[in-house]
């Protein structure tokens, strides 16, 4: 087993939310635990705690690089000509679920303990990536106010989401025969057509 003086606090910490990730990765929320990320990485699950406060922050820190991730997915899309850029936004968003659903999944699937909140800089991340791409449709959205923009683009990702978890969790041919991303087309076409 590795000692602490191996890595650098930032290291190991790093080291810890990549084990997380793989393991994440694989089996979703049920497969983290503290004791499989400190083997994964050979150290003791103290040297998780000394990292993070318990599994909830872990896995916060974990959700955070998450959507990091899907905001890199989402910024290559918005810079697509504007005629078809609706159409990659759906479609990076669709490759995201597709490549990583246990990963996209355990955003909306972990729960903080009554009482606790996010942390600081939880809300900003992902207000920012709203923000991403309400400005990245702004000019097929040309008559709504800015905060009209981001709530028909939060309406939009509620919806998205919406099929996304119905597509990953099997559900979906139970309320229609669909691919997920046709519908996820027809939704942002419909919501951007008025």
């Amino acid at each position: 087993m590795a000692r602490r003086s191996d890595h650098a606090p930032e290291e190991l910490k790093r080291l810890a939310l990549d084990a997380a990730r793989a393991i994440a990765a694989e089996e979703g929320l049920r497969g983290i635990t503290v004791r499989r990320v400190a083997e994964r990485i050979g150290y003791a699950p103290g040297t998780i705690y000394n990292l993070f406060a318990n599994l909830d922050d872990l896995i916060v820190h974990l959700n955070g690089m998450t959507l990091d991730a899907l905001a890199d997915a989402l910024r290559a899309a918005a810079d697509a000509p504007v005629e078809t850029r609706a159409a990659q936004l759906v479609d990076a968003y669709f490759d995201f679920v597709e490549r990583w659903p246990m990963l996209w999944s355990l955003l909306f699937e972990h729960r903080l303990p009554e009482g606790v909140d996010l942390p600081d800089w939880y809300r900003p991340k992902l207000a920012a990536l709203i923000a991403l791409v309400a400005e990245a449709l702004a000019p097929l959205m040309p008559d709504l106010a800015s905060d009209e923009r981001r709530a028909t683009t939060a309406t939009m990702w509620a919806g998205l989401h919406g099929i996304s978890t119905l597509a990953v969790s099997s559900k979906l041919a139970l309320v229609v025969e669909a691919e997920p991303r046709r519908l996820g087309h027809l939704l942002v076409a419909r919501m951007l057509g008025g």
